[in-house]
């Protein structure tokens, strides 16, 4: 792997385990880690300018589901909003074309970029992967937060003791 790349990857795959072991040691029912989690991914596509990990908690309890995997949901994406925006523009064009088009970016001003980011097509397109992605996420964390706690929870128990005996 290139070099510059390694600390990144490492910090990438370290917090991917992190959240996945904080959804999985949850003891509460399938159905509420599920709908926690789901609530928390779907906040990400709403831009919340910083405060989209809070707010998935909050939404989380609000709709019954667990508080902790609602935070693990919200903090899952939260680095990927840029490519999360710009899939909200896409979706929405497919559906709706905007008022205004630009074929360069010369012809960008503080009139066309409102009607292209804040339009129809970007509330429309937001609204379609924020049900696509709640069902994805509530179907896959239902399934696998039954299925594979406990077999997770004894891997990162091997795994911590692996690293404990290295050490």
């Amino acid at each position: 792997m290139l070099q510059f790349l390694r600390k990144p990857w490492f910090r990438f795959r370290r917090g991917t385990k992190s959240l996945a072991l904080r959804v999985f040691r949850v003891k509460d029912a399938s159905e509420r880690v599920a709908r926690g989690f789901a609530l928390g991914i779907i906040v990400n596509f709403i831009p919340t300018f910083g405060l989209g990990v809070l707010i998935s908690g909050f939404v989380a309890r609000l709709f019954g589901g667990n508080v902790i995997a609602g935070l693990a949901g919200g903090a899952s994406l939260t680095f990927f909003w840029p490519f999360l925006f710009f899939l909200n523009l896409r979706m929405g064009g497919l559906l709706v074309r905007p008022e205004v088009v630009v074929h360069d970016v010369a012809e960008l001003n503080e009139k066309s970029m409102n009607a292209l980011m804040w339009g129809k097509s970007f509330i429309l397109g937001m609204s379609v992967n924020i049900m696509l992605a709640g069902l994805l996420a509530y179907i896959a964390v239902f399934f696998l937060h039954a299925r594979l706690r406990p077999a997770a929870l004894a891997w990162f128990r091997r795994r911590r003791l692996r690293r404990l005996q290295v050490t």
